[in-house]
């Protein structure tokens, strides 16, 4: 009732846990409270793979003069926070390496699916397939003229490689920070290759440091150290979002 008729009540309460982020009993990815500290009034940040919009939350109470745009493929979470970010720009699009039509899987369980957990890689069969359409944030960007981009988010649920071959033109010129979700268990492909790929264009690795607060420069060999099975669901040691950030900022 209240998201129907008053949704920014409705956005009040639901993200209210992101106001108070605790350290050292984290509830949520700490990486948010990093986002705060790097974005700005004028600030453009996008956000591909929006979920429910936790990041786009996080952006919003910072950027006032400056964009928050979100990417998100599936249509029901489209739809469900479309009304919550009026001021953001939402596109019910997929970003990989080139721009077409895919299949989304969304994997079931029980008789409902598990919409937050969608991918384009394949998931087995126990999964509903959507066609969706994709674009490469290259020449999306290029397409809507966007010059200033300073901060990309992706969570694409083990297609971040290709989405961020999509983004080999803003990798080289615009050079904005990445703050990308890397797993072992969700990737496809050779660890260290999309590490080396971001490297190339001129940027160092950090992860995001629970207790300081602060980012520490990162090498991918200590995935395995950040992300063993008895970490998983602990936000306060399990470490899967890296920092990519331009060397000389």
């Amino acid at each position: 009732m209240a998201y129907q008729f008053w949704p920014s009540l409705y956005k009040k309460r639901y993200y209210k846990t992101l106001d108070s982020l605790s350290t050292g009993n984290y509830k949520c990815e700490p990486e948010l409270l990093y986002l705060q500290q790097i974005l700005k009034p004028d600030s453009v940040f996008i956000d591909i793979g929006t979920n429910k919009g936790i990041y786009l939350y996080q952006a919003e109470k910072v950027i006032t003069t400056g964009k928050v745009i979100g990417f998100e493929p599936n249509r029901s979470l489209v739809n469900y926070i479309k009304p919550l970010f009026p001021k953001a720009e939402i596109y019910p699009l997929a970003v990989s390496s080139q721009s077409g039509t895919a299949v989304l899987n969304i994997p079931k369980k029980g008789n409902s699916l598990q919409d937050t957990r969608a991918s384009l890689e394949a998931m087995g069969e126990d999964v509903e397939k959507v066609e969706i359409q994709m674009v490469a944030l290259d020449e999306f960007a290029k397409e809507k003229q966007w010059s200033k981009i300073d901060v990309v988010k992706i969570d694409v649920e083990g297609h971040e490689f290709d989405t961020i071959k999509g983004c080999a033109e803003i990798l080289k010129t615009i050079q904005p920070i990445f703050i990308i979700e890397i797993e072992l268990r969700h990737a496809h492909y050779p660890i260290k290759d999309i590490f080396d790929f971001i490297i190339g264009f001129g940027y160092e690795v950090f992860y995001f440091d629970r207790k300081t607060l602060k980012t520490v420069p990162f090498d991918y060999n200590q995935m395995a150290d950040f992300q063993k099975d008895d970490y998983l669901n602990d936000f306060n040691l399990y470490i899967n979002n890296f920092i990519f950030i331009p060397k000389g900022i």
